[in-house]
């Protein structure tokens, strides 16, 4: 498969299946990523979750659009999660920055260290992926951090497509 989403344009991305997929840290995943080889790795296991599997497969997406968004809009969006961080605000809009986000202290965020900027990253790519899927399965936001999100999200990119 390498048609991408109508929300994203650029060069097509290859999807292809593969079972037994890890993450960096050697976790069981449900997917992989590769930017510069243009390819999202997806469990087959997938197939059998259609919801599951379009927010999953939207999420690897939008880590190509993360790269490709600039300075200006990464630092958009780490200013509103950092007012979030700021307020208390818990939950996340997705797994893999909820338990990055669980990790973070105040220092990681005063100083934008690597473990803020993965939480930044992964927070965007759950958060797209659940305004564009409509499957809030893993979201546990409150529904105003939720609407406020989702008004960011139209506030930046509105109906213009992202570049991956």
């Amino acid at each position: 498969m390498t048609q991408q989403p109508g929300i994203f344009e650029g060069p097509p991305v290859r999807v292809r299946y593969r079972a037994n997929l890890r993450d960096l840290a050697g976790h069981p995943a449900y997917a992989s990523t590769s930017i510069p080889g243009r390819e999202i790795a997806l469990d087959p296991e997938l197939r059998r979750t259609p919801r599951e599997h379009i927010r999953i497969l939207l999420h690897e997406y939008f880590h190509f659009a993360w790269v490709r968004l600039g300075n200006q809009k990464r630092w958009a969006w780490e200013q509103y999660l950092a007012e979030e961080w700021r307020a208390g605000a818990r939950g996340e809009a997705g797994w893999s920055a909820e338990w990055r986000k669980k990790e973070l202290t105040a220092k990681d965020v005063a100083a934008r260290t690597k473990r803020w900027r993965e939480y930044c990253c992964e927070s965007f790519c759950d958060t797209g992926a659940w305004i564009q899927s409509g499957v809030d399965k893993e979201n546990t936001l409150s529904a105003a951090h939720q609407l406020n999100r989702a008004l960011w999200f139209t506030k930046q990119f509105g109906e213009t497509p992202l570049r991956i």
